[in-house]
């Protein structure tokens, strides 16, 4: 993907998520406000936004939105099953990658760090597996994704010989592409985070491979409700952002698929 087009696509997306989408009707609103005084549509526009805000803010209304996600994802993948199947590679989808004077751990915080250690987990327990570790790089500040990830895997016991690397991807629709290559029609085992793992396997296939989910990183395999489910949280936001996320990219999915066909 060339830089140009995936700058316009963050740009874009910032107004379809809960915060951008508020500041935009709040921005509307008062401008509506100032120049129509007496009319309410400017009034109208802000109170939408800040109820908008609030509702997606809720930890309820994050749980339920990933939790549709994450129960088509499946459950944890089974090594004995995979390796029965013929698995040889196990692809680990590029996530977090930070800046700074780190340790191998502590630089792919967050989903990446998880994804790695549920893929590690599988290989110890399919003989003759290779680790496909993903994901490029924003920034020539960074190092690639893909190479933080092979640092922490050969620190925890993969031997460097059993991983193969593909830095140059930006996004998913990237790895799909450029792994054909390494994969071609062969099953392999798909790591990627629960809520991310529907739109991973539509994109994959519609490149011709053959994906085996391997879900890591469940956010809601329980919830408890209490009086806190319904006050506003920034968890809850994020949780919000991230499955909103995940439907457009599904939706620009389905819509390539329809114009394709």
């Amino acid at each position: 993907m060339s830089w140009p087009l995936f700058l316009a696509k963050k740009l874009i997306s910032v107004f379809l998520y809960p915060l951008g989408a508020s500041l935009l009707l709040w921005f509307v609103g008062l401008l509506l406000w100032r120049r129509r005084p007496r009319s309410y549509a400017g009034p109208v526009l802000v109170t939408i936004g800040a109820v908008w805000l609030l509702l997606m803010s809720l930890p309820l209304t994050g749980f339920l939105l990933l939790r549709s996600l994450e129960v088509q994802a499946g459950q944890y993948a089974d090594p004995i099953e995979l390796s029965r199947n013929g698995i040889k590679y196990i692809v680990v989808l590029g996530g977090d990658l930070r800046a700074g004077n780190l340790t191998s751990a502590d630089r792919i915080a967050n989903t990446s760090l998880v994804r790695v250690m549920e893929a590690i987990r599988l290989w110890k327990r399919i003989p003759g597996s290779r680790l496909v570790l993903s994901g490029g790089r924003v920034s020539e500040k960074l190092m690639t994704t893909a190479d933080g990830m092979a640092l922490l895997a050969e620190e925890l016991g993969v031997p460097r010989d059993a991983i193969i690397l593909e830095d140059k991807s930006w996004d998913t629709d990237d790895e799909a592409r450029l792994l054909k290559s390494v994969l071609g029609t062969d099953p392999f085992a798909l790591v990627t985070a629960a809520c991310h793992m529907l739109r991973s396997i539509r994109l994959f296939r519609q490149k011709g491979l053959n994906p085996v989910p391997a879900p890591a990183d469940f956010e809601t395999t329980e919830f408890i409700f209490s009086f806190n489910s319904l006050l506003p949280t920034v968890q809850g936001l994020v949780m919000t952002h991230t499955a909103i996320h995940e439907y457009l990219g599904i939706c620009m999915v389905m819509i390539r698929q329809s114009v394709s066909h």
